[in-house]
């Protein structure tokens, strides 16, 4: 899974079904799970979608080439065999799947492949930069000898994660023959795909097409492979996928699903959402506040579990490197030394998640708990700030600097997604310790759509932000490599650093794990030295759900549960005995 914007808060209304509340739609009863979410999805595509929530949505749509198994998260044959991998990693050729269709019925073949990658790769779709960095070094897709059976992916260089990238969630495969009506794709070389200066017509024709707003709202363009179809899509109130009439994978293991309907539901307050779960007028409740998860009492409410959870995600301040005001590494520091992380750990998040240093997370392969980013230290903090020429010349009680022959005041506001109260708390709490010392930085809430926008296109000074990544070894090039700067890439911080450029491209061609392990280590020791961002804390998700499902089960892959193997007790509906997938 690629890295994304995870699960964030946005302005809506609660929508409880005609003016009903959950018990009397006998909600007990009903095949559906109604999963909460904070925010509406930014869109139903999954090239151009970076949000987390939008990628639940989009993977219950569409499809990958192979199925990762959330247990042991090795690839399994799906809409094709697993690869056969030649000598030199440069070729992989996969059979499709001749069983698999569309939603619509037609058939979903290589072509498909073929043109999905081609719409990945189109240099002038702007939106879809954090996805395209995975396979910037796929040469060409073909069907090798002519064989309509079969795809072959011929790379530029060798990768060690390419049968991921490749065949595993990272390219949902997308039907051709409505999203390319006018075979756009087939007039566009590979070389066209590889050069963003690109002169054929077709490429930014395609690129407009592809990225206007009704491709990723409209249902005639929703038509997937996957075991549910788009219902509607109420703004501001809930999404709703119903059971696909037509999967072609029914009754194949880990294919099957259960609840007749998933609904997403958004209210955008966290309090009104506890509520509803309450009420029954909600089945699941992913992200809960921490005084909420302590608070709940689920002796009294006891047709609720609650849990926690602890994914490869993080939260961060992201100082934007390209402003005067945090372009020197020793204010970034020293901005990293004057928040204090065990105060806001013990008295805004109730001690129950861990401080963050870094990059990599305590959950991954690569860690290294002896890195640490600078720790709480207001004197050295000042002193550094003093050292990098910020000092109060007129006696405003306000910190500033000749910039290009101008007094600039330290002043900046962070920005956060709105009805996010946690970390709007704890922005305050910063705030209040860098005026302390001469900083004068607001707090400005926006919705979440503008909050993407905005850090997308470098528009902001300070954010508090998140990142949410696989469960298996961590590669972090789309988030931290220079060219991921540009055309709203996911290096929204402008961090630019060539020593670690050259780690993180030659992590991804590097095979032996020990020596991707010393460059982790390095990498991890690159982000103590510069501070690029202040590392907040690991992001477990604090989660409460109703006891009317059985089959619940969590799984190391982020989101580590999925509601389509939900089972309504008293549905009649029978647990497997055992999931795993056969080949075709």
């Amino acid at each position: 899974m690629k890295k994304l914007f995870s699960v964030s808060l946005l302005a809506a209304v609660v929508f409880t079904g005609c003016g009903k509340s959950g018990n009397d739609l006998g909600l007990s009863e009903k095949n559906v799970v109604i999963w909460w979410q904070l925010s509406d999805i930014q869109r139903l595509n999954p090239y151009t979608a970076t949000d987390a929530n939008a990628s639940y949505v989009n993977q219950k749509i569409w499809e990958p080439l192979n199925f990762q198994n959330p247990r042991t998260l090795k690839l399994e044959p799906l809409l094709a065999s697993l690869p056969e991998i030649s000598e030199d990693h440069l070729t992989y050729t996969y059979t499709m799947n001749p069983k698999v269709h569309w939603s619509d019925g037609k058939p979903l073949t290589g072509d498909d492949v073929i043109f999905s990658f081609k719409a990945v790769l189109n240099p002038l779709m702007i939106n879809s930069q954090q996805l395209r960095n995975y396979i910037i070094t796929v040469d060409s897709v073909y069907h090798p000898g002519g064989d309509n059976g079969k795809v072959a992916f011929h790379l530029s260089k060798p990768y060690y994660n390419a049968d991921n990238v490749l065949g595993g969630g990272y390219v949902l495969i997308l039907p051709k023959h409505i999203l390319d009506p006018k075979n756009l794709t087939d007039s566009q070389s590979w070389a066209d795909l590889h050069d963003s200066k690109t002169t054929n017509p077709a490429v930014k024709e395609f690129a407009v097409w592809f990225e206007s707003p009704e491709i990723g709202r409209d249902p005639k363009y929703q038509i997937g492979s996957g075991p549910y179809v788009y219902k509607e899509w109420v703004t501001f109130s809930h999404i709703t996928l119903m059971k696909n009439p037509n999967y072609w994978a029914k009754g194949m293991p880990w294919q099957e699903v259960y609840p007749d309907e998933i609904i997403y539901k958004t209210i955008n307050d966290q309090n009104a959402a506890l509520t509803a779960l309450k009420a029954k007028d909600l089945d699941f409740m992913d992200v809960l506040k921490p005084d909420q998860y302590v608070n709940l009492d689920t002796t009294k409410s006891n047709f609720l579990r609650k849990t926690i959870l602890f994914l490869n995600a993080y939260t961060f301040i992201g100082w934007n490197n390209e402003n005067p005001l945090f372009s020197d590494k020793r204010v970034r520091k020293a901005l990293t030394m004057l928040i204090n992380r065990d105060e806001i750990l013990h008295s805004v998040l109730k001690d129950l998640t861990k401080k963050d240093d870094g990059p990599i997370m305590f959950t991954q392969p690569n860690f290294d708990s002896s890195i640490h980013q600078a720790g709480y230290d207001p004197a050295a903090a000042k002193q550094l700030l003093a050292d990098a020429g910020w000092t109060d010349t007129d006696g405003d009680g306000i910190l500033d600097k000749t910039i290009d022959g101008k007094r600039v005041p330290f002043k900046f506001s962070f920005q956060v997604n709105s009805g996010n109260e946690v970390r709007k708390q704890i922005l305050v709490i910063i705030s209040e310790e860098l005026r302390k010392i001469g900083i004068d930085a607001g707090v400005t809430p926006l919705e979440w759509s503008v909050f993407l926008d905005n850090t997308a296109t470098h528009s902001y000074d300070a954010a508090y932000s998140s990142w949410q990544g696989n469960a298996g070894e961590d590669e972090i090039y789309q988030l931290w490599h220079s060219s991921q700067a540009k055309n709203k890439g996911s290096n929204w911080v402008s961090f630019k650093n060539a020593e670690l450029d050259d780690l993180l491209t030659n992590f991804r061609t590097e095979f032996d794990k020990s020596k991707r392990s010393a460059m982790s280590k390095r990498i991890q020791q690159i982000f103590a030295d510069e501070t690029p961002v202040t590392f907040m804390f690991a992001g477990p998700n604090y989660m409460a759900y109703t006891k009317r499902f059985e089959n619940v089960e969590f799984f190391p892959q982020p989101p580590c549960y999925d509601v389509r193997y939900w089972i309504v007790s008293g549905s009649g509906i029978k647990k497997p005995a055992e999931m795993s997938m056969s080949s075709f």
